[in-house]
């Protein structure tokens, strides 16, 4: 309406101008039009106060009236005048409601009707009549208005065109994305399952890695599970070694090939990699420094293209294997089939197949060491003298050769009266040595036990003592012959080798750079606390955590401050947790926190905490500068009760879930599952 009242007020009011002008003599007129243009301008005022129906159908209603009496005045229903009724039921109809102009509509024709009437029986005031100018000017505004109200009219038609046509764009727009989405989401559903598969591959390999005995079987297998399991034609595993020329070379230990490609695989096939001639230099600096190197074969420098080529490879995926700081060797995944796009997920989830593999490496070399030792000293003690003794049931001893009397520095003849009790310390020891007699019959003639003996010069050693039983013709025992060896090395050495075999055990469960449990350790953790849990009838919790952006931090600052940052996280965890809560380096960049008995509200108190001290943790670089770090935490409870009916499978999903909900509102966040 505002539209409508900037055509109407200018027109107006240059009509009054006109009229004026042209016929001055008219006052009725003049009077007319100037009500008329008030009538506008109040109805101006009464739209700035959000008055829209008064003002339109007050200003409507006096033109009208002014109108139609115009036409009454004129030539009646042929008066120039009629065309502004028309109008004024236009605009009643626009800027009011359409019953409003319907009922004027109704009135004019009526009105029209009772002039015509009127005028037929010369019923009129003459003297009013306007001149020919004053009606070329009333025509004249009447024109004005219409084309001014088509202006706003169509004007208005256009903008909401426009509108319309913007909403299809729009509309075309979201659907465009829409479709993108779903093919992402597609995507990102097979690098999950094939991920998952990547997992529980490593999971199993871990499994069969620890627990069964042949190395070189299960590293077959391994092998052939990864392969199945991200779908490649070829799975191989390298071991570094340095040739006669000091040179660094690499041999083929393992492989698997996929039964459709495993014919071509053969093609080209190098058993053995010289780096330096191989023109792989570049590949020994990313390996070394525990980087990957994948891509499509097209996509690498003409000196590797042109090897690999050979060998008819179109993609590879080289992840190395690290046994404690020292780069083992590596294992390389190739297509022969199709180039490939390996997702950070796959990526991670191998360098966990290639941690676990240098992880059993490293465990396989201690007990390696550790049995070398063991057989070293076992063939010390065998090349040594036994000492040995007769005595009676009694105690009195007999006979001793050189080694016993060295050791107890005793001299034994037939004059001689020595007790065996007295090489005993303890009491119990001497009630277990005449036990040890009593038991000794003709069925059971042989017993051996360990003591802690005193050597001449003072020294505790552990003896393992035989004693075998000498008995007469009527199965009477008459002496004990004991045959005494110095196994205290050996005791000292089995309690080393357990000491060790427990830390190798601790570090195999341990992750290496954060300190925390790994990923099978936290696992196993979470599977005791869930079936805790069930059976105590607690609630259990978890914070699943992932370090953001760690990718551009390794990209931007080096590794080497990607595992600062690692590390910096896992000691925030260890001293955030409570005595009986438990944390885990999870993957590549995530961790988790296992938090017994808490519920989702003291969990997620946790989590927020932990969120907080991070944000306010940095990693300082050479220079001075900080590197701030952001993590997205997933939170998730189990309430304790007897309807609980989730796994702990289930669990993890939805804490990946809430972690992953987290990301996806722009990181640095709690999820809350």
């Amino acid at each position: 309406m505002f539209s409508i009242l900037v055509v109407l007020i200018p027109t107006t009011a240059g009509f009054v101008v006109a009229l004026m002008l042209l016929a001055p003599e008219n006052k009725i007129s003049h009077v007319v039009a100037i009500t008329i243009l008030l009538s506008q301008v109040c109805s101006y005022i009464l739209l700035r106060r959000r008055r829209l129906v008064a003002a339109g159908m007050g200003m409507l209603s006096l033109i009208w009236v002014f109108v139609t009496f115009s036409v009454y005045l004129g030539d009646g229903v042929r008066s120039v005048s009629v065309i502004g009724q028309l109008l004024i039921v236009l605009m009643a109809g626009l800027l009011v409601k359409r019953s409003f102009a319907a009922g004027l509509a109704a009135l004019t024709v009526l009105i029209n009707l009772v002039i015509l009437r009127l005028h037929q029986q010369g019923l009129r005031l003459g003297s009013t009549v306007l001149s020919d100018e004053a009606y070329w000017a009333a025509q004249g505004l009447f024109f004005v208005v219409a084309v001014g109200l088509a202006y706003v009219y169509i004007r208005g038609l256009n903008r909401a065109f426009a509108i319309a046509q913007a909403k299809e764009d729009s509309l075309r727009e979201s659907v465009e994305e829409l479709r993108q989405a779903q093919t992402l989401q597609t995507v990102e559903k097979e690098n999950l399952h094939r991920r998952e598969a990547i997992f529980a591959t490593v999971s199993a390999a871990a499994e069969r890695l620890f627990r069964e005995g042949s190395f070189a079987e299960s590293i077959n297998t391994i092998a052939q599970s990864l392969g199945e399991a991200t779908g490649v034609d070829r799975v191989r595993i390298f071991e570094n070694a340095i040739n006669p020329g000091g040179e660094l070379m690499s041999h083929e230990m393992y492989s698997w090939s996929a039964p459709n490609v495993g014919s071509y695989m053969q093609l080209g096939r190098f058993k053995s990699t010289h780096f330096r001639e191989a023109g792989l230099l570049r590949w020994v600096d990313l390996l070394s420094n525990n980087q990957v190197v994948k891509a499509n074969v097209q996509d690498l420098p003409d000196h590797e293209r042109r090897r690999l080529q050979s060998q008819g490879l179109k993609a590879i995926l080289v992840v190395p294997i690290l046994v404690g700081d020292e780069w083992w060797g590596f294992i390389g995944f190739d297509d022969v089939k199709e180039e490939r796009s390996w997702s950070p997920e796959e990526e991670d989830a191998l360098r966990g197949a290639a941690g676990i593999l240098g992880g059993a490496l490293q465990r396989q070399r201690v007990e390696r060491a550790l049995y070398r030792s063991e057989q070293q000293y076992l063939a010390i003690l065998q090349d040594q003298t036994d000492m040995i003794c007769r005595y009676t049931p009694l105690g009195q001893i007999t006979f001793a050769n050189d080694a016993y009397e060295r050791f107890f520095g005793l001299q034994i003849d037939e004059t001689g009266k020595r007790m065996i009790w007295n090489r005993v310390l303890l009491e119990e020891d001497r009630q277990a040595l005449q036990s040890k007699i009593e038991k000794i019959t003709p069925e059971r003639p042989s017993i051996t036990t360990r003591s802690h003996d005193r050597r001449e010069d003072g020294a505790l050693r552990w003896i393992e003592w035989t004693a075998r039983g000498i008995f007469d013709e009527n199965g009477v025992l008459i002496e004990v012959q004991s045959a005494g060896r110095d196994v205290d090395n050996e005791v000292h050495l089995r309690q080393q080798l357990e000491r060790n075999l427990r830390a190798s055990e601790e570090q195999a469960m341990t992750d290496e750079l954060t300190g925390l449990l790994n990923r099978r350790a936290i696992t196993e953790r979470a599977e005791i606390e869930w079936q805790r849990a069930l059976q105590e009838n607690l609630p259990l919790s978890l914070v699943l955590m992932d370090l953001d952006h760690l990718k551009n931090i390794n990209d931007s600052h080096g590794h080497l401050v990607g595992d600062e940052a690692l590390r910096t996280i896992g000691n925030l965890l260890q001293t955030s947790m409570r005595r009986n809560d438990w944390a885990g380096r999870w993957g590549g960049d995530e961790f988790m926190l296992l938090l017994p008995g808490a519920e989702l509200l003291m969990a997620r108190q946790v989590a927020e905490r932990l969120h907080q001290r991070i944000s306010r943790s940095h990693v300082r670089l050479e220079d001075g500068t900080q590197v701030q770090l952001q993590v997205s935490l997933g939170v998730v409870s189990s309430p304790a009760g007897p309807k609980r009916t989730e796994t702990l499978d289930e669990l993890f999903a939805r804490a990946d879930g809430a972690l992953y909900s987290a990301k996806q509102a722009g990181r640095n966040q709690v999820g809350i599952a």
